[in-house]
Parts: structure tokens; C-alpha cells; sequence
């Protein structure tokens, strides 16, 4: 690329744990600084990624780039930060604005504190030019008691409560489980939508950034003023409600999945409806629309129009201005243990922000 982001990296930490970024250096200079892992299609420690240029991760690549997105990811209580790292000299394929294909070489890593304690940082990297699983790497290291150096941690079981904390990481099927259903992509959080805003940190990774610097196949129409694709109709309780389901929901919900094919629901934001809310896919598969799976407590409350031609449900996924008679906030207020609770992985416990968000969005008119 034509500057430092032409190198891009993702990460997601917790909290800053103190660390501090290494200034940010050209990208085609800092190819023998870590980058390239002694194992680059497995490595064993975090370290051998190249994301930190020591174990202890207190300094970070100056190839390796910040982002934040701009709706957020629940992850009971643990707090996150991100980078991304793309090979020098290649570009992220955006002939689809809604669906980014990566570069091999392509590294994403989210690292996760919580209560305080750094515990796990997530790798996921393209290893290979096709669009099969054995084309992607996804490993989670596990931080030390020290949070010195880390370990691959059990590919096929992770960790139960790692660090002493609440926090499970996940076997290498569960990542799968949410990022190979959206594809061909598989990265999520770092897309058109979720970057089309100022950022949260000064030096964050945004889309008019990418746009800039010649990290795009093909550019968004430049706005005429503020960002790319805004939400024109919309109140900032219908945006922070779909905005929620995107981050949260879409990997699942969206035409690509296999849930789709059971549950024809679709929750992802696409460029090209933002403009109007009406027209997304979220509006136009959840509100108003009948369940596909009934559940039973809430069967009788209302009535929805059989715009599914669906015969054996009665209740509204989404009942306009009644999050009480709404399938979707039923689900995903019901414990987590319930085999009926929403989002169905990553999660043990309700997001009470995203409670919030999700009743006051259908309340609102």
C-alpha cells in the first residue's frame, strides 16, 4: 500500500495493560521485524504471530494497526481491543462493499481482559488462496498468570473460567462457528459499516482511512459530507438497535450461514439500505414478521401477519412497539443455559446495554 496502513493488523486486546504502541514505521520496512512467524501457518506463541515485539507483548508492531468498531461486540463484561496487519504490497478485495475479501497473509487478532486480567489474545489468519476452511487459521493464546508470555491454548477444547475468571476460550470449532458463517469474508467487525465512523482512539483504522491510503480495491462513493453510508431515516435508537444486531447477531443471521437455511431471519447491515432503514434486511425479515420457531411463553401475545407463510407460529420475531411480545427480546433475556437463549455462542450472561438498546429501539416509534 501506499503508507503505513498498506501493512495492517487486528488485534483485540482488553484493556491497554500498559501497553505501548512502537511509532508507527513504513510498512515495507518492517518486514523482518515479526512479521513473518517461524511457523508462519501455526505459531506457537503469540509472539511468533509478529503482533507484539516482546513476549510480554508490551510493545506492539508499528505494522500492526488499531480499529475500533462502531457497534460492539457483548463479550460478558470483557473489554477488547484490535488490530489488523495485511501483507505489503496487497489490498482488501471490496468489489463486494458488503462482503471484503482478504489478502493470504491477512492476520486479525482480538485480545480479551477481563476483572482485570488479561487472558486470551485470538489469531485468525488466511493461510491459503481458496475459500475452504483449510485456507484460515484460528488459534487463542492464553496469557500466563503474569501476563508475561502466552500458549496455543487446546485447539479442540480451550479453556474453561481461564485466569481464574469467568472467561472460557473457545475451542478452535467454536471460532469457526461464527466465522465461517459468514463468508467468504470470515473477519468480523472490520468491514465497510462497522469502520465508517471517526474511530474511538486517535490513530484507529476507520474507512475514509482505508479509502486514503489505497488499501481498497474499489472506493465507496465519496460523501458529500460525514461518512459513507449514513443511516439518513433512521433515530439514534433505530441505528444503535440494528447497529447492535449486526455486531452481535449477523454472523449467524445473514444469507451465508447455514442457520440461514432454518431460520430465514437476516440481521446484517448492507450498504447499499443503510439510507433507509425500512429497507434493510433486519426491518424487512424481523419486524412485523412471524417466528419461524415459536416459543411457547409468548405464544397468543400477538398476532403477526403471515408474511412468512409460516402456519405454526403465532408471535412477532419483532412486535413494533412491544419488546414484551417480541420473540427476539425473549430469547435473548432468557438465561444463558437455555438452549432457547440468544446469541446462541460467546456468551454466558445478558448484555443489560444491549437489553436496553434492542427494547428501546422497538419501543421507539
Amino acid at each position: 500500500m501506499r503508507s503505513a496502513l498498506v501493512a495492517l493488523m487486528l488485534v483485540g486486546c482488553g484493556d491497554n495493560h500498559g501497553a505501548a504502541d512502537a511509532p508507527t514505521g513504513d510498512a515495507h520496512e518492517f518486514k523482518d521485524a515479526g512479521i513473518d512467524a517461524p511457523n508462519p501457518n501455526n505459531p506457537a506463541t503469540l509472539f511468533d504471530t509478529g503482533l507484539c515485539l516482546d513476549r510480554a507483548c508490551t510493545a506492539i508492531s508499528p505494522n500492526a494497526h488499531e480499529y475500533t468498531p462502531q457497534f460492539s461486540l457483548w463479550a460478558d463484561t470483557a473489554a477488547k481491543r484490535r488490530w489488523i496487519y495485511l501483507p505489503p504490497g496487497t489490498q482488501i478485495d471490496t468489489t463486494d462493499m458488503d462482503h471484503w475479501v482478504f489478502p493470504v497473509g491477512t492476520k486479525l487478532w482480538k485480545e480479551f481482559t477481563r476483572d482485570g486480567v488479561r487472558i486470551e489474545t485470538r489469531l485468525v489468519m488466511r493461510i491459503g488462496p481458496g475459500s475452504a476452511i483449510a485456507d484460515w487459521f484460528y488459534g487463542s493464546y492464553q496469557w500466563n498468570l503474569d501476563a508475561t508470555d502466552t500458549t496455543l491454548a487446546s485447539p479442540s477444547q480451550g479453556v474453561q473460567n481461564a485466569n481464574g475468571t469467568m472467561h472460557d476460550i473457545p475451542s478452535r470449532p467454536q471460532c469457526r462457528a461464527c466465522h465461517e458463517n459468514l463468508q467468504p469474508t470470515r473477519i468480523l467487525g472490520f468491514g465497510a459499516i462497522q469502520l465508517d465512523w471517526a474511530g474511538v482512539n486517535a490513530d484507529d483504522v476507520t474507512l475514509a482511512k482505508l479509502v486514503a491510503d489505497g488499501t481498497l480495491t474499489t472506493n465507496p462513493p465519496a460523501p458529500t459530507a460525514g461518512v459513507y453510508y449514513p443511516f439518513v431515516n433512521a433515530t439514534p435508537a433505530i441505528k444503535a438497535g440494528m447497529g447492535y444486531l449486526h455486531a452481535n447477531c449477523s454472523h449467524c443471521h445473514n444469507p451465508t450461514s447455514a442457520t440461514h437455511d432454518q431460520v430465514p431471519m437476516e440481521l446484517r447491515l448492507l450498504t447499499g439500505e443503510v439510507h433507509d432503514y425500512t429497507l434493510t434486511a433486519a426491518y424487512r425479515t424481523a419486524v412485523g414478521h412471524r417466528a419461524t420457531i415459536p416459543l411457547t411463553p409468548l405464544l397468543g401475545q400477538l398476532h403477526c401477519p403471515d408474511m412468512n407463510n409460516v402456519p405454526n407460529a403465532a408471535e412477532c420475531i419483532i412486535a413494533p412497539g412491544m419488546p414484551a411480545a417480541s420473540v427476539m427480546v425473549a430469547r435473548f433475556e432468557l438465561p444463558a443455559t437455555s438452549s432457547d437463549h440468544m446469541p446462541a455462542l460467546g456468551s454466558e450472561m445478558t448484555d443489560p446495554t444491549g437489553d436496553t438498546t434492542l427494547t428501546t429501539w422497538i419501543t421507539t416509534p
